[in-house]
């Protein structure tokens, strides 16, 4: 398999030289949240492309991932980083909010519901990080 440029292979030792805490963890993660939220949140689609070929017309498929679900995919992993440290209110909230969807069957109802509750989500995360002055506590700046 060829080495691929896009993709940065490292030594788990290399991570623990680096020293990444928790709090940096969990800001480069929002970090990658916030380029989601920058984009238009389009549901997934494929692209068809013809091409000529000697024999005929072939098609090729190209995914476009769907940034709704990015987001959602996003927000349940600060989610999962972030609840054991959590404060009562933001557990309650969690759990009392973060309910399955399966009950809903128009998709685009279903990811409109989705991202709706994620979004109010990460906002009780920020919430929390204020009331337990999360980043005041750590080394991270704030630039």
């Amino acid at each position: 398999m060829a080495d691929r440029e896009d993709i940065e292979f490292r030594e788990e030792s290399e991570y623990k030289q680096e020293g990444y805490s928790m709090n940096e963890i969990i800001l480069r993660h929002i970090r990658k949240m916030s380029d989601i939220s920058c984009q238009e949140f389009t549901g997934g689609y494929w692209n068809k492309k013809p091409i000529k070929t000697q024999s005929g017309v072939m098609f090729t498929e190209e995914y476009h991932e769907d940034k709704r679900e990015a987001y959602c995919n996003a927000v349940d992993f600060l989610i999962d980083v972030i609840y054991p440290m959590g404060d009562k209110d933001l557990k309650t909230y969690i759990d009392s909010n973060d309910k399955d969807f399966d009950e809903v069957t128009d998709d685009s109802l279903r990811i409109k519901k989705k991202l709706k509750l994620k979004r109010g989500i990460f906002k009780e995360i920020n919430k929390m990080f204020d009331r337990t002055n999360f980043w005041q506590s750590s080394d991270v700046s704030n630039e």
